[in-house]
């Protein structure tokens, strides 16, 4: 069975706000919101491709490859609503790398990732996740250090 994650584009959130006033202020904002939701179609489209680039360099075994085609994902420019989808193709990809006994691979991609998740719930879901990690590599200070990096921001 095929995975698939619904992703949408990033627009400046300032453009997006303009977006809504257009939209009930000017005759030509239905235009450019039409336009907008094409790029979220052609930015979901995109994403799903590079998803599915990251699974077949996954089976074909090459690690390091799959680590960085994953962070292109995270590094396109997504509104802050999408970030709960994000966070979850984040830890899929990472549990993906853990599975396949590359929990190193899994914590570079998070590393090279967590800048785009601002969330406080999602930085913390990120820090146990990297816990996670650690421990399967038999790193239990760092495993420590991440766990209670998540429960401070929990509190």
């Amino acid at each position: 069975m095929k995975p698939r994650t619904d992703f949408s584009l990033k627009t400046i959130w300032a453009v997006a706000g303009l977006a809504l006033l257009l939209q009930n202020a000017a005759p030509w904002g239905n235009l450019f919101s039409q336009r907008v939701e094409s790029n979220l179609v052609k930015a979901r489209s995109i994403a799903e491709s590079q998803h599915e680039i990251v699974m077949l360099l996954l089976q074909k075994r090459d690690f390091a490859k799959a680590a960085t085609e994953a962070a292109k994902i995270f590094e396109m420019n997504w509104p802050p609503d999408q970030e709960p989808v994000l966070l979850k193709e984040l830890l899929y990809l990472a549990d993906q790398f853990l599975h396949r006994g590359e929990a190193a691979h899994g914590l570079k991609l998070i590393d090279t990732s967590a800048k785009a998740f601002k969330n406080p719930s999602s930085q913390v879901s990120i820090w146990k996740e990297k816990g996670y990690l650690h421990k399967h590599m038999n790193q239990m200070e760092k495993a420590l250090e991440c766990f209670r990096e998540a429960r401070r921001l929990e509190r």
